[in-house]
């Protein structure tokens, strides 16, 4: 059977409709991976960059822990340059202890300088419920007596309905300090020749918050380190910020038994 000519133009016409489909199909998929492609690979600069960023920020931290820190002053600062990249770190004193500590881990604080009229602050505790355990904690003065290491110990709970462990309680003053909410605050009195207070939290975690009272003010317990990075490349910017304690004995040496001579048995 043969087609009329006006049958073989409306097919030739269908066939021109579904060639101009397939092509329009295929170019909108075309377009949609190239866009994917140049999204995936600028999105793969980036990542390349702000990773190149982070690790000059880090290098910035490893300088300055490499420098000295026995600086005049309260902070210290430095700058370096890593393949394009702007590097400025700040060193700075901070004269009070802020950290979380884990029940049964000591934490040492630097008393050096103290005499037998100053104290020290404490908060801690995040709760008085006795249904939570709430921390107690065990604050170890060690001092030199004529020659002699001696040591004082004052237990203190956050709340002594909680447990009948002879446990002095603090006092309950809820304060916010640096973002944390504390519910108890007690002071310890300080000996001449006192150089170190240890503090253990036990029955549970606890912030803990240390600072001078009465006119007597901490030397140093910690460096807080901030090194910034940025690069122009992409307009990437990184900070890294660490605190690097100073030096002390870990949670065993509390058990432990030590002397200038001879241990006779």
């Amino acid at each position: 059977m043969k087609l009329s000519s006006l049958q073989k133009r409306r097919q030739s016409g269908q066939i021109g409709v579904i060639v101009l489909l397939t092509m329009a199909g295929m170019l909108t998929i075309g377009l949609s991976l190239a866009s994917r492609t140049t999204q995936e690979s600028l999105l793969t600069g980036k990542e390349t960059e702000s990773a190149r960023v982070f690790n000059a920020a880090e290098e910035g931290i490893e300088e300055a822990l490499s420098t000295s820190l026995d600086f005049e002053g309260e902070t210290t600062s430095g700058s370096l340059t890593l393949d394009n990249i702007d590097v400025n770190y700040q060193v700075t004193k901070v004269d009070h202890l802020a950290t979380k500590v884990f029940e049964g881990v000591s934490v040492g604080v630097d008393v050096t300088g103290a005499h037998n009229d100053d104290d020290l602050q404490i908060y801690f505790a995040q709760t008085t419920d006795c249904s939570k355990d709430p921390a107690a904690i065990i604050a170890s003065v060690f001092y030199e007596d004529n020659g002699t290491t001696r040591v004082k110990h004052y237990p203190i709970t956050a709340n002594s309905n909680c447990r009948d462990d002879g446990f002095e309680s603090a006092h309950y003053f809820e304060t916010e300090v640096d973002g944390v909410l504390y519910m108890m605050q007690d002071q310890i009195p300080l000996e001449n020749n006192s150089y170190l207070v240890r503090i253990k939290p036990i029955y549970n975690d606890t912030q803990l918050y240390v600072a001078g009272a009465s006119g007597f003010d901490l030397p140093v317990q910690y460096y807080s380190i901030r090194s910034s990075a940025s690069s122009d490349t992409g307009d990437e910017n990184r900070i890294v910020q660490v605190n690097r304690a100073l030096a002390t004995a870990p949670s065993i040496f509390d058990n432990a038994l030590f002397s200038g001579t001879t241990i006779i048995k």
